[in-house]
Formats: structure tokens, C-alpha cells, sequence
């Protein structure tokens, strides 16, 4: 497939506002682009094209100049403040001066006259889709480096945390029969095996976040099963809930789709995203739980292979994250919880994000103020060949 080839399949993935007050124009120009275009937005004059475009905004602008109410120009260069990088070309009958350089100043993309000459609309349409294709596979391939040296920093730290939880429980096993020893020929009475009892207590505390400290580093997929998770993912959220005055909301609209997993791994891992939905909702609110299944055409910017993927969406009603919290909320130790006795490790998602990667699976977060937060799990489904048949 050649440039030109691939610019009209992309344009073709694209949302095009075209503006345009004349009838007959707009008809035979919208057909044009229909034939062209993904999606295509029609309106009658500037005011009404502009409210389309603050509604939702799309790929490209293409608008006539002298029009009622508001003219392209001045439509444009409001468009221009709520996306100064939108692609906008304009059709005019107008060669004035005045015009082009508005047009210029504007920072107009393609400018075609009319009577519209049909090859140089599409050319000018081509130019657009191979700019914006051109931008698109820079992103994705930003995107991709960025994920790799993620992977890479992740690699270093599960060494790191692996090499300190074991030296760690190493120097800890001591302390902890030291403690023992002591307590042996003390009064379980007396103040000072009250002290060590707290300590030994403390020690268990520590002995536990080193095994998450190793788990982590690296999650074991040992005695893994072919099974669906409708069951495993309802019994973590329901144990996890236990006691608080959410109602979580169930839809398995994928079914009883087979998955490769090790369950007590993956429990872990949804009871953590479920204790994370009941912290963010201290009075109360939804919880939806929901799965699809979906296809990953080509290796995507999460290093998740082509493939058929169950989709797992946990999703809350509570206040939200952050925007500058949500690209570190993975890392370990990273909590946007306040400081205090009742802080979180932050361990919780990191613990997951390692889990899932282990299962050749991803997980995201997307947020918006005061609407709560969603958690898109992505795992394998298992190939056929590897699912348990049924006796004859």
C-alpha cells in the first residue's frame, strides 16, 4: 500500500466539521466527503459550526469564508483558541487580498477556490490526512518508547525490591527469635513482655509487606488454571465491600469467557482496585464491574499482543484523581492518600499493575474531576486448544 493509499484509509478513521451556507454547495460538497471521511458534521453558517465543534470536537474543519451570522474566518479563529492545532482548510470564491491574509494569519492549513476543481479538494484533503497520520504514528511511536523505558525502570526495580524483601526478612527472621527468646524467660505480666509482645506484633506487619515487597518484584504464575473470572471477580468485590454501604453493580456481558490465571494472584489484585473504589466512596455510591470482550488488532502502546482480550471495567462514583496524579499512580509507594495513620503502603496498585503484567495483561486508569475514576483491565483470553474439554 502506498503513501497515498494509506492517507485515504486514515482519512477514512477521521471526523470532519464541514461549514457551509449555500445548499447546493453544502449537498454536493457533503456527498464529497462522505465518500472520504470516517464521520462528517454539517453545519449551515460560522455560529452554528462553531457550537458543533465546542460540542465535539473533530479532525479537520473545512468551511466556506462570507457566511451569515459569523463568517469562516472568524469561526476559525475561535476554533483556533479551543484547538490551536486543529487542521482547517478553506473554500472561497473570494480572491481579495484581505482574505488570504487573514487566512495566513490565522495560520490556515489549505485554502481551495471555488468553483471547486474536485482533485485539488482531495489533494488538499490528502495533505490534511497525511499530516495528521504523520503526527498520529509519532505519537504512537513516543508512546511505545515511553512504555518500553517504563518497562525497563519496572525490571531494575523488581530486582531492587526483591534483592531488599529477601535480605530484609533475612534480618527480621533474627530479630523476631530474639524477641521470642526474651519473651521465654520473662513474666507475661510484666511491662517488658508487653513491649516485646507490640514488637512481635509489629513484626508480623513488616514480615507481611515483605512479602508483597516480593511479590511485586516478581509475581509467581504457579499453579495456574483455565477457568472463567465472573466468579473470582464477584467474591473479591463482595468480600472487600463487606460491611460498607456500597452496592456494587454486576454486568458480565462477555460470559463465561475462559482466561489463563493463577486465582489467588488475580483475587489479589481485584480486592486491591476494590478496597481502592470503597476508600474513594466513604458514604456511599456506585460500583459497576463490568467485561467485554475486544480485539487488539496490532501491538498497541501497552506492549499487549494482537489477540482477543477480555475487558474487565472497574468503575466508581467517587471524586476522581487527580490529572497529575494519574501517570504515577502505578508506581510503588506512590499514594494520593493524605499522610497520616490510616496511609496505605502504596503498594495496592502497583501490586496489581505487576500481577496483570505477569498475566500478559494491562491495566489503565482514566479519570475526570467529580466523576470518579474507571480501571480498564485488559487479560488474554485463552486460546481454544488450551481450554478443559468436557468428557464424552
Amino acid at each position: 500500500m502506498n503513501d497515498e493509499s494509506l492517507d485515504a484509509a486514515f482519512l477514512k478513521t477521521l471526523t470532519i466539521l464541514y461549514v457551509e451556507d449555500d445548499p447546493s454547495a453544502r449537498e454536493e460538497i457533503g456527498v464529497f466527503l462522505r465518500r472520504r471521511a470516517g464521520k462528517l458534521v454539517v453545519a449551515n453558517d460560522g455560529a452554528e459550526g462553531l457550537a458543533a465543534f465546542r460540542k465535539k470536537p473533530t479532525d479537520i474543519v473545512v468551511t466556506d469564508i462570507q457566511m451569515p451570522n459569523m463568517d469562516g474566518l472568524t469561526m476559525a479563529r475561535e476554533i483556533r483558541n479551543l484547538d490551536r492545532n486543529v487542521p482547517i482548510l478553506v473554500t472561497t470564491a473570494f480572491e481579495q487580498t484581505d482574505y488570504l491574509m487573514r487566512s495566513l494569519d490565522l495560520g490556515i492549513d489549505q485554502y481551495v477556490l471555488k468553483p471547486i476543481q474536485g482533485h485539488r479538494f482531495e489533494s488538499a484533503l490528502m495533505a490534511l490526512a497525511h499530516r495528521l497520520s504523520s503526527e498520529e504514528q509519532l505519537r504512537q511511536k513516543q508512546k511505545l518508547e515511553a512504555e518500553a523505558i517504563r518497562l525497563r525502570h519496572h525490571a531494575a526495580l523488581s530486582i531492587l525490591l526483591g534483592g531488599i524483601a529477601h535480605d530484609y526478612n533475612n534480618l527480621l527472621q533474627a530479630i523476631v527469635t530474639a524477641v521470642s527468646l526474651a519473651q521465654v524467660k520473662l513474666d507475661p505480666a510484666s511491662e517488658a513482655y508487653q513491649i516485646l509482645e507490640k514488637s512481635e506484633q509489629s513484626s508480623d506487619q513488616v514480615r507481611q509487606l515483605g512479602r508483597r515487597l516480593l511479590m511485586l518484584a516478581n509475581p509467581s504464575n504457579h499453579h495456574q488454571q483455565v477457568s472463567p473470572l465472573n466468579a473470582l471477580l464477584r467474591r473479591s468485590v463482595l468480600a472487600t465491600l463487606a460491611g460498607s454501604s456500597i452496592r456494587p453493580e454486576f454486568d458480565f456481558r462477555a460470559g463465561e469467557v475462559l482466561i489463563r490465571h493463577n486465582e489467588a494472584n488475580l483475587m489479589k489484585a481485584f480486592e486491591a482496585l476494590t478496597q481502592n473504589a470503597r476508600e474513594a466512596l466513604p458514604s456511599g455510591g456506585k460500583f459497576q464491574i463490568s467485561t467485554e470482550l475486544c480485539e487488539v488488532k496490532v501491538q498497541n502502546d501497552q506492549g499487549l499482543a494482537p489477540g482477543t482480550y477480555l475487558h474487565i471495567r472497574l468503575q466508581d462514583s467517587g471524586m476522581g484523581i487527580p490529572a497529575e496524579s494519574l501517570p504515577m499512580i502505578f508506581e510503588p509507594y506512590y499514594s494520593t492518600k493524605e499522610r497520616g495513620n490510616k496511609r496505605g503502603t502504596g503498594l495496592g496498585l502497583a501490586l496489581c499493575e505487576s500481577i496483570l503484567r505477569a498475566h500478559q495483561g494491562t491495566i489503565r486508569a482514566e479519570s475526570l474531576p467529580s466523576e470518579g475514576a474507571t480501571f480498564h483491565i485488559l487479560l488474554p483470553v485463552a486460546e481454544p486448544d488450551t481450554w478443559p474439554r468436557q468428557p464424552a
